[in-house]
């Protein structure tokens, strides 16, 4: 790997994409946009500034086709002039260590998902000038090059946050080798790394509790938090006090519903932690309280609590004031609420201007006295599109879109809501519409995880791509599904095939019921989960669903617990977790033979498209191949398997992307038309 540095101060990149470049020959109706246009790498990305809101950093693309970094002052924001780039990968994530200093990451954004060699630190001035490289990337070891200097620090070192002190230092995690006892995590430790000389020290914090795999840092850069592990499945939140010494504040187990669980999120400067815990509602959602850790009691009333939805994001503070400003959350979309009085009247001159769009505003670190901020703005047609902002003169210069080449005057609309399940139970729906007058033949995309957030409003590239092929994409949030409440999470605990099946179901005939879908040509699909979730409802809903796409996707419960899924094989998950959350091997046996997609293959008699990882190791090709082999066994003959080499739990490679849909369009075009 090398890295050119130096070598690229005052050299520009290609900004065609950046500045809104598009097809000779553009589209005119949704069926016309290209498949690779949804599933290409975005053009530019992670716009952020400096500080001192001087210096916008931004990845935008290099002349060989990969994304670099690339710097602009706010006085010429369309003046981009690259600083730093890689030879064999794409610059990752980046941040401001201070005004003149950034650290990245590294990002294969062409490779093979299981090839990919992801990750490492590095850091540079914003003139180009002292590179360094910090962290290794991946488990392999380089050749440091010249400009480094000093041989990086093993990948067991993360980096975990920012001093933001104005100093050149960051917080990294060491992560230790395990012990090989199964049942117990190794200690972690939080480190102040000096990004120019590589210095570094780690932080007191006194007898660490054994296990701690998680850090929270105050506002001063030191340990506050630490979260630590024990046998089996437990978990204690401890609170470094005033003495120096460490108290714990909470434990629990990770499996449990517990109403004394408390889930740090962050410091404020007078001293109080910010946490999550349940709100009490029916919904059992999660909220944002403030917690004072010498008498370990919370607030009567949470700072912030979103109806219907956990509290899912983070708090901003002003650092120059020392204010807490505001939050960012996630409710059906991202959004921001203001505390302070300039921010709402930020955010509203900022609305005003961009009344289509939801709008972000990005904070710096004075954030009510700068002069610019950057602003996200988005909505379910429009891909995020990036502005620079000018208090003074409330004006908006753009700096870019990350999908330039898709007109949204072609694209879907997404609407958000909830309908009942059959035992009353609420869903959350999100669905985008074609273009055209419906009924419209129908795809059911479920999500993967399944114990996750799924779905968000907003533009989706994969529901784009089929609603401009004119199908009606119906994702629903299952019960299972993280962000709505404990409610509605552990009503989803050991019904893989059973009640978060039927919510699918449910889903597809509120829209047949609505005039939406059409019921004579309805498909499932899905990755993952949703590749399970699409084997089974063919085995449930024969009539309803005329064709099924499993990518990556189970294909039966007790094969979870055989093969694969190695990167937590025999640990605590599958331990502790699948045995309560999907089901026990021995004890739930005959419901999960009756919730086999693969011993009920002799059931399946539509066309199913799969697509496997060749080196998938989460959910290994075995589950694919198996699949295959009973379903032709059992006479299913209109059943395809393909297999991309190299990849692993997903497709990285866009030339594999790109032939995945492609024969995706063509199968739903077969049977659904």
């Amino acid at each position: 790997m090398s890295v050119v540095s130096r070598a690229l101060c005052g050299v520009a990149f290609g900004l065609v994409a950046l500045l809104g470049g598009h097809h000779a020959m553009a589209a005119t109706k949704p069926a016309e946009i290209p498949v690779e246009d949804f599933f290409r790498v975005p053009a530019i990305l992670r716009p952020a500034l400096s500080p001192d809101g001087k210096r916008i950093a931004m990845l935008v693309p290099t002349s060989e086709g990969r994304k670099g970094l690339a710097i602009a002052r706010v006085e010429t924001p369309k003046k981009f002039v690259g600083i730093a780039q890689f030879s064999d990968a794409d610059v990752g994530s980046v941040q401001w260590v201070n005004n003149e200093r950034l650290v990245f990451s590294a990002a294969q954004m062409d490779a093979a998902v299981a090839d990919r060699l992801d990750g490492g630190l590095y850091a540079i001035n914003a003139d180009g000038t002292e590179y360094k490289w910090l962290i290794e990337r991946g488990y392999a070891t380089h050749t440091v090059g010249a400009t480094s200097g000093t041989k990086p620090l093993p990948n067991r070192f993360r980096l975990h946050s920012l001093t933001r002190d104005g100093s050149d230092d960051v917080l990294v995690q060491q992560f230790y080798e395990f012990s090989g006892d199964q049942n117990v995590d190794p200690t972690s430790r939080l480190v102040r790394l000096n990004t120019k000389d590589m210095t570094y020290k780690v932080l007191p914090a006194g007898d660490v509790p054994p296990s701690t795999i998680e850090w929270l840092a105050d506002t001063k850069g030191m340990p506050a938090i630490a979260i630590s592990t024990s046998r089996k499945s437990e978990m204690a939140v401890n609170w470094r006090s005033w003495k120096g010494g460490w108290e714990e504040l909470a434990r629990f187990d990770i499996f449990d519903r517990s109403e004394n669980r408390i889930d740090p999120v962050a410091v404020d400067y007078d001293g109080t932690l910010l946490v999550l815990a349940y709100s009490g509602n029916a919904e059992q959602t999660k909220a944002l309280y403030r917690y004072n850790p010498t008498t370990r009691q919370r607030a009567a009333q949470p700072l912030v609590t979103i109806a219907g939805f956990d509290f899912d994001g983070a708090p901003i503070f002003d650092r120059a004031s020392k204010k807490l400003l505001g939050f960012q959350f996630l409710a059906e979309t991202t959004g921001q609420v203001w505390l302070d009085a300039d921010m709402k009247a930020l955010q509203a001159a900022v609305d005003k201007l961009l009344p289509n769009t939801n709008n972000l505003i990005q904070c710096t670190a004075a954030c009510t006295s700068a002069e610019h901020h950057i602003v996200t703005a988005a909505s379910d047609r429009q891909p995020p599109t990036y502005f620079l902002h000018e208090r003074a003169s409330n004006k908006l210069t753009f700096l870019g879109a990350t999908y330039p080449w898709l007109d949204s005057r072609l694209l879907a609309t997404q609407e958000y809501l909830r309908i009942k399940a059959r035992d009353g139970m609420e869903l959350p729906l999100y669905y985008t519409k074609p273009q055209g007058k419906g009924p419209f033949p129908t795809v059911a995309l479920v999500h993967g995880g399944p114990y996750v957030r799924g779905h968000q409003w907003g533009f989706s590239p994969e529901a784009q791509f089929l609603a401009s092929r004119g199908y009606l994409v119906l994702e629903v949030d299952f019960r299972g599904s993280e962000g709505y409440g404990d409610r509605h999470q552990r009503a989803g605990w050991k019904q893989w095939g059973l009640a978060m099946q039927d919510d699918v179901t449910d889903a597809v005939r509120w829209a047949i019921g609505q005039g939406l879908a059409d019921a004579k040509r309805v498909a499932i699909a899905g990755a993952s989960y949703g590749g399970y979730a699409t084997m089974m409802g063919l085995v449930k809903e024969p009539e309803l669903f005329k064709a099924g796409i499993n990518w990556v996707g189970v294909t039966d419960i007790e094969l979870m617990y055989e093969v694969g899924w190695s990167d937590f094989m025999g640990g605590k998950w599958m331990r502790y977790g699948m045995p309560k959350m999907v089901g026990d091997p021995t004890a739930d046996a005959a419901q999960l033979a009756s919730t086999s997609p693969l011993k009920r293959a002799a059931e399946i008699k539509q066309p199913v498209l799969m697509a496997y990882g060749e080196m998938d190791s989460r959910v290994p090709l075995p589950h694919g191949k198996k699949m295959l082999d009973a379903l032709k066994k059992a006479g299913n003959q209109d059943v395809e398997l393909i297999v991309y080499e190299g990849e692993g739990h997903g497709f990285g490679l866009a030339k594999n992307r790109f032939d995945f849909y492609r024969r995706m369009e063509t199968f739903l075009a077969k049977h659904l038309n």
